[in-house]
């Protein structure tokens, strides 16, 4: 990021920085798609044919917080992730990061123990700038396009596709980004970082660097639980 554009504001307390603020914006569109994320991973939970985050390698344990919820973990790469319905987490050994489904936002995580649905307090998060997000963030973006990869393969893309549409029923004005499309974009935003574009305008063609007003919106979501 180039410093000579954060200017500093007339109070001279804080700097405006047009490249951080779009930064900013393109982390708030990934939440929004973690959001949808969410929902497929509790459809693959309570797949017909089992328990597809379980068939992936995930640990599936009461959760801690939350009763009648489940906590499911996965350690790759000394990386773990746990997923709950209402908040995900990842932790690596350079850092700490969750995703809180009621503030729509990935935060740093702080605290010693892990992150668990239903008992984390504010004093556990940190929002930190938009690059040391995208930095704490980027294991658990790329195991969630590398886990798209896998179900893809493992049923083809007309599953993922019913997903959606039965996300776009139960709430179609706030659903993100169709599947390939998701998954496309999340690969660029790894590669492209704050030069990406924002969803609304991308497609497989659109060069990184633009960015669009501010229309992100939070989902609803439902829990990671098999029925």
């Amino acid at each position: 990021m180039n410093n000579d554009t954060c200017l500093m504001k007339p109070s001279g307390k804080s700097r405006y920085c047009p490249e951080r603020k779009a930064f900013q914006l393109l982390l708030k569109d990934c939440a929004a798609g973690f959001y949808q994320q969410i929902y497929f991973l509790g459809k693959d939970a309570s797949h017909f044919r089992g328990n597809q985050l379980q068939e992936y390698g995930f640990v599936r344990t009461p959760s801690q917080g939350l009763k009648g919820t489940s906590c499911y973990t996965f350690k790759t790469k000394g990386t773990t992730i746990e997923l709950y319905g209402s908040c995900a987490s990842c932790y690596s050994e350079n850092a700490s990061v969750a995703f809180l489904r009621s503030r729509s936002r990935f935060y740093h995580w702080l605290s010693e123990d892990r992150c668990v649905a239903g008992l984390w307090t504010k004093a556990d998060i940190e929002t930190g700038t938009p690059e040391s997000i995208f930095a704490a963030v980027t294991p658990l973006l790329q195991w969630w396009f590398e886990y798209e990869q896998w179900i893809n393969d493992r049923f083809g893309e007309t599953y993922r596709e019913q997903c959606f549409r039965e996300w776009r029923k139960f709430n179609k004005s706030k659903s993100w980004l169709p599947p390939q499309e998701a998954t496309r974009w999340l690969e660029q935003f790894l590669k492209n970082g704050s030069a990406h574009v924002r969803p609304k305008h991308f497609d497989e063609t659109t060069e990184p660097g633009a960015t669009v007003p501010d229309d992100t919106v939070a989902v609803e979501v439902v829990p990671i639980e098999q029925s």
